[in-house]
Order: C-alpha cells, then sequence, then structure tokens
C-alpha cells in the first residue's frame, strides 16, 4: 500500500463492531482511517461530499428508512446498489444474506462475508483488495494521462465499469421485478432503483466530462 490516507466508511450501529473494526484495520493497514455511522441515511448524507475507498456495511444495519412504510425495511440489494455509486461495498451479515446480491457480486460492485461473531479477520482480504484497486485507479488516472503514460482507453474502461455495471444490474432487476408482477405497476423498490440509475448516469456524464478534459489537458498542455 502506498502513504497516501485511504479511507473505509463503516455502516453499523453495533459499537462494538465499530470499535473492533477500527483498532483492527488501522492497526493491520497502513495509512488507513475508518470512519463510521450508525445507519445507512447517515452514510448517504456524508457520501454527497466524500466518496471514501471503500464502504464496509453491516447487512444488519440496513433498516426501515424515512418514508418506509413501518416495518418494512428497503432491500439488500437495492441499499448495496445505492452505495455503490460511491465506492466498493464489502458486507457483513448472516451466510444466508448473500444470494440477495448474488447479481452485484457476480458483476463485481459488492463483496460479502458471513459475519463470524466479532470476528473481522474474514473482511480484511476483500477490503485490502478493494484498497488496493482504488490506490491503483488513483495513480492510472489524472496523473498517467496528464504524463502520456497510460492507455487513454484502458482508463476510460476501468472508470466507466462500475457505474454501467450498477445501471444494467439495477434495469435487470427491476424488469424482472416488473415482469414477474405483470401488474402495470412499479414493484416495491422501484422507485429507489430509478433513483440509483438516474445517480449512476449523472457519475457516468461526469466522468466522462472529467476524463475528456483530462485528455485535452494532456493534449494541448499550457506552457
Amino acid at each position: 500500500m502506498g502513504n497516501s490516507e485511504q479511507t473505509i466508511l463503516l455502516v453499523s450501529d453495533d459499537a462494538t463492531l465499530c470499535a473492533t473494526a477500527r483498532r483492527e484495520f488501522e492497526a493491520r493497514i497502513t495509512g488507513l482511517r475508518v470512519a463510521t455511522v450508525s445507519s445507512v441515511a447517515a452514510a448517504r448524507r456524508i457520501l454527497e461530499g466524500n466518496s471514501p475507498a471503500v464502504i464496509l456495511l453491516e447487512e444488519a444495519s440496513v433498516a426501515a428508512e424515512a418514508g418506509e412504510p413501518r416495518g418494512i425495511a428497503p432491500r439488500l440489494d437495492a441499499v448495496v446498489t445505492s452505495l455503490a455509486v460511491h465506492a466498493p461495498v464489502v458486507v457483513i451479515g448472516a451466510a444466508e444474506k448473500r444470494a440477495e446480491l448474488s447479481a452485484l457480486i457476480d458483476a463485481g460492485v459488492a463483496d460479502y462475508v458471513p459475519r463470524n461473531g466479532g470476528n473481522l479477520l474474514a473482511t480484511l482480504g476483500p477490503v485490502q483488495r478493494r484498497l488496493e484497486q482504488a490506490q491503483k485507479m488513483a495513480a492510472s488516472t489524472s496523473d498517467q494521462l496528464m504524463q502520456g503514460e497510460a492507455d487513454f482507453g484502458e482508463v476510460l474502461r476501468h472508470e466507466l465499469n462500475n457505474p454501467l455495471t450498477g445501471i444494467l444490474g439495477n434495469a435487470e432487476l427491476l424488469l424482472v421485478e416488473i415482469h414477474r408482477k405483470n401488474d402495470g405497476r412499479i414493484p416495491h423498490g422501484g422507485e429507489q432503483r430509478l433513483e440509483t440509475i438516474a445517480a449512476l448516469a449523472v457519475r457516468l456524464r461526469e466522468t466522462v466530462r472529467r476524463l475528456s478534459h483530462e485528455w485535452e489537458a494532456r493534449q494541448h498542455p499550457v506552457h
């Protein structure tokens, strides 16, 4: 790992888990800071202005949010998809919940680690891999484009892959639900999926705009 600081955003209302994660991860990974929030809603407020390298989500913290009917929690895959707009998500939770995220895991958007009591070591591997990917990506975009060391097509492919995967994944899941119910209505959670698709489309637009500016600067340097 490099010397630059990276941040994990841990979403959990378990104070013991948060304290253990901060101690274990910061001791084992150089240059890492663990920030914690107790709810998905709080995480979304932070993510409006800052994107961590990795989001570590405790599955049990996904509870009913404002606007949801009492006792009805949002779908885990919908929550993970909305968070993955900002950073890769590593979910820690009950083993039987993994199946709900199989499409996102297969697409490379998320990882799932079964919770084993308070032992977080099982999450260390996926978290480190995601941190290394983020660090390599940061090193291979702006600086290397400006220096002419990176292939623009490769950088573009890496930058656009995650939002495109999220758009396709959400669209496919939404279509499956629509076809299954076949009642002409948007299924439960459908509006959130559409909002996520829209957010990912905005991210794609901004990414293309940023890379275009960097490419222009590379082609026409200011002397």
